[in-house]
């Protein structure tokens, strides 16, 4: 058995046989018009000149940068060969144009260096690219240039290699040059950036370096510690002095501040003077109030001779004491604080000293706190200051060496200039000889067999192309691998009936009833309940869906089983008339009324015994209403009831949803499918469509399958032979045929 890709490339040559055909044509044609075409004229006389150039050795260098300008000076490219400096001084001393200068380097022109000849020759050792070795041959650019005459294409080699070196000398010169002015420009700039760094550092020395110098040898430490010490005595001097004002205020009863004042004013004779008088007033007035009345002029004299000294002694206080006195308001505490004994002042004038000299020393101790807290600052500075230091002598050094290494390097590169010399020299002159071509004589019978054999070939190939994407089931055994994977029932392989599109069975023909009868028999083992009323459709037109519900039908007719054969494909005209019944004219008109009237709709066929047809009254426009129509569904399960079989042909699911309109009515669905015609992308569309509607598809069929054996009639079946009728029987009219219901 050939494999499925060799069945379907078979069918597919079958089909597609004169597109490879015409593919094969194709290429033999372009074959034949490419013999046919004459032999190219044999080309003019040219000369081609070979020259080499190779890598200079030069002199020894003395300096780091002739080393370095000899060394890049061997690094040639083809860029650099054919430079625009080189062309344009071959043009000048050739007297070319420069749209022919550019053909020459365009089409005549071949370089070769050193690692294209070691490629070519592969026996050769290889060399690093663009250089020589220094203990090996010097290696050698080989240039070739192609002319009309011997001399012409002489010369042209000859000035392109004179100008090839001579361009190398410019750049190993300019590359020097170059490097002088660049260094000469960067001595500049560092130099200007070392006097800066050096203006830093000695800005900051001045400013800095006191403090710097005084961490360094020590001073500022002994300050600090001695500020310390300082701090220490004048603490306990403090504390002897606080015991004495202590003391003296205890003995007083005074602070320091009020024995300030109370001396003071003991001291003032102004103050003592107009404390006598009015101590003198004070006793007169007491002298009087006994033997005179107040309003006598005496004592109002003495009162007022009292304020008067009262207000005397008042702004006297506050000449000898100030505004800030503490006993200033009344008259009264100034003569009270101002009378103090010589004893009780001189203690009093003590505690004042004691207390000027205490405030004296917390100043002096402030003072050396604050320089203390000063001087650990400073000295905290110190090691950001000496980072600080530390950086600025770094970048003067830096900028040192960079400035001292650009003025090595100038030196350098100036005294390099006496050993610049050319990367190239010539090694082998120009040679010139004629350049021999091979005749070139077209093999036309070589042309014809390739031509046939890309022809074979491209019709194969479009023949397989063909192949492979034709989505199409050509076999039944592609049919029932799609089947299977899907999970669905194959309920029959029926055979091939030709071009006849009629019922065969209507016919009598007892080789095809075995295989429906066998389709027949696979229905009735689903269960005679579960089977009874089941749909024919398809999943694409000309599948053969109506002739298999037509042969069905009849096959079941023929073994005894009350059967009725539906035509529900009601966008089609019927085709009961292959069975000899002829469709009711009116029926197209009012289809409700039609099936409605089951005693009018429901006809006996004439010709094949216990099978009635419902012809379609198609083709009608509003199809689904008229499915979905009570009538209709009456009539269905009247059907169920009275018929042991009922076979109702639809429309294919590609063309509309009519059969899923009838599912819910029915036992289920059987697919119809034909090799070459049925699609295995539709299949799959339907059946994920049928799936998901939860439609019950109780299996399929393989319509017109070739050379089909005939099947053994099955196991407790009917009598299967054939029971038919005679047509147009004496005695048989149109109304005997129609069912009684």
């Amino acid at each position: 058995m050939a494999p499925p890709i060799i069945k379907r490339f078979l069918i597919s040559f079958n089909q597609y046989k004169l597109l490879g055909l015409l593919a094969f044509l194709l290429s033999l044609g372009g074959a034949v018009v490419l013999a046919i075409q004459p032999d190219p004229e044999r080309p003019p006389r040219v000369f081609k000149a070979i020259g080499q150039l190779a890598f200079q050795t030069p002199p020894p260098a003395f300096t780091s940068t002739g080393t370095q300008i000899q060394e890049q000076g061997r690094t040639i490219s083809k860029d650099i060969l054919i430079s625009p400096k080189v062309l344009l001084g071959t043009a000048e001393r050739l007297r070319l144009s420069q749209e022919r200068i550019l053909e020459i380097r365009d089409k005549k022109l071949i370089i070769t260096f050193p690692e294209d000849q070691a490629v070519a020759d592969p026996n050769q050792p290889q060399q690093q690219p663009q250089q020589a070795q220094p203990d090996s041959q010097p290696q050698v650019i080989t240039l070739e240039v192609t002319d009309t005459t011997q001399e012409g294409a002489k010369l042209l080699l000859e000035t392109f290699m004179e100008e090839m070196i001579s361009y190398s000398r410019f750049l190993n010169t300019s590359q020097l040059t170059t490097r002088i002015d660049a260094l000469k420009q960067r001595l500049g700039t560092v130099q200007k950036e070392l006097t800066a760094a050096e203006e830093n550092f000695y800005r900051y020395i001045s400013k800095q370096g006191s403090d710097l110098l005084a961490v360094q040898d020590g001073s500022l430490f002994s300050a600090i510690t001695s500020s310390q010490q300082r701090q220490r005595e004048i603490r306990l001097t403090l504390q002897e002095i606080e015991g004495q004002i202590g003391s003296l205020t205890a003995q007083l009863g005074l602070s320091p501040k009020q024995a300030y004042t109370s001396a003071a004013l003991s001291a003032d004779p102004i103050i003592a003077n107009l404390r006598a008088r009015i101590l003198e007033t004070e006793l007169q007035l007491e002298r009087l109030q006994k033997d005179l009345r107040p309003e006598h002029p005496a004592l109002v004299k003495l009162v007022k001779d009292k304020q008067v000294n009262e207000t005397l002694l008042q702004q006297r206080a506050q000449e000898v004491i100030g505004k800030d006195g503490i006993f200033t308001t009344l008259p009264s505490q100034v003569r009270q604080e101002s009378n103090l004994d010589p004893t009780r002042q001189q203690l009093a004038s003590q505690l004042v000293s004691l207390q000027t000299q205490k405030e004296g020393l917390i100043k002096q101790l402030d003072s050396l706190v604050t320089q203390e807290r000063q001087l650990r600052n400073q000295y905290e500075r110190f090691p950001d200051q000496q980072l600080q230091q530390a950086r600025l002598v770094q970048a003067v050094e830096f900028q040192r060496v960079i400035y001292q290494n650009i003025l090595t390097a100038l030196v350098d590169a100036q005294s390099a200039e006496a050993e610049t010399v050319g990367s190239l020299t010539i090694a082998q002159r120009p040679i010139a000889n004629e350049v021999i071509y091979p005749p070139n004589n077209r093999n036309r019978l070589l042309i014809l067999l390739a031509g046939a054999g890309l022809g074979v070939l491209a019709g194969t190939g479009l023949i397989f192309l063909l192949a492979a994407i034709d989505d199409r089931l050509h076999t039944p055994q592609e049919l029932r691998e799609a089947l299977i994977s899907r999970q669905i029932l194959l309920l029959g392989e029926l055979p091939a009936i030709g071009k006849e599109r009629s019922p065969v069975l209507a016919d009598g023909d007892p080789d095809y009833l075995a295989f429906y009868e066998r389709f027949r028999s696979k229905i009735r083992r689903l269960g005679s309940e579960t089977s009874k009323v089941v749909i024919i459709t398809s999943i694409a037109n000309e599948e053969g869906k109506t002739l298999t519900a037509y042969n069905l039908a009849i096959a079941a007719s023929l073994a005894g089983r009350r059967t009725l054969l539906i035509e529900a494909d009601l966008r089609s005209p019927s085709v009961a008339t292959n069975i000899q019944v002829l469709p009711d004219p009116e029926a197209q008109n009012e289809p409700l009324l039609y099936y409605g009237a089951r005693s009018k709709s429901i006809r006996l066929a004439p010709s094949i015994e216990n099978l009635s047809i419902l012809p379609s009254p198609g083709p009608q426009r509003q199809a689904a209403a008229i499915l979905e129509s009570s009538e209709l569904q009456l009539l269905l399960k009247d059907a169920r009831g009275r018929f042991d079989m009922v076979v109702i042909d639809t429309p294919s699911l590609s063309r509309c949803n009519d059969a899923l309109l009838l599912e819910p009515l029915t036992d289920g669905l059987i697919i119809v499918t034909q090799p070459g015609l049925t699609r295995s992308s539709l299949l799959n569309e339907a059946l994920d469509q049928l799936a998901e509607a939860e439609v019950s598809i109780l299996g399929a069929v393989i319509n017109n399958v070739e050379n089909l054996a005939t099947p053994v009639n099955a196991q407790g079946d009917e009598n299967l032979q054939p029971q038919f009728t005679q047509l147009n029987q004496p005695g048989t009219t149109e109304e005997e045929a129609k069912v009684e219901v």
